[in-house]
């Protein structure tokens, strides 16, 4: 798996990832802490919508910090 982004760019992608991949967490949490204010259905959905993105985010970042470990040797 090769990118063809330099360093500094992939290093943001990971930086912006884990900021993005905090935020969902924190709206996961909330998801779960509200669950008296929204009906169980939609909680339900939005909660599994949210890990479906966490996980995506998971495996972005690994295929980035795969790619600089590659890159540098560690």
């Amino acid at each position: 798996m090769h990118f063809d982004l330099s360093d500094d760019d992939l290093l943001r992608a990971i930086a912006d990832n884990t900021d993005d991949l905090s935020a969902l967490i924190e709206r996961q949490m909330q998801l779960k802490a509200a669950s008296d204010a929204i009906d169980p259905d939609t909680r339900a959905k939005l909660m599994l919508f949210n890990v479906e993105q966490i996980e995506a985010y998971q495996r972005d970042y690994w295929r980035f910090t795969t790619e600089i470990r590659r890159r540098h040797g560690a």
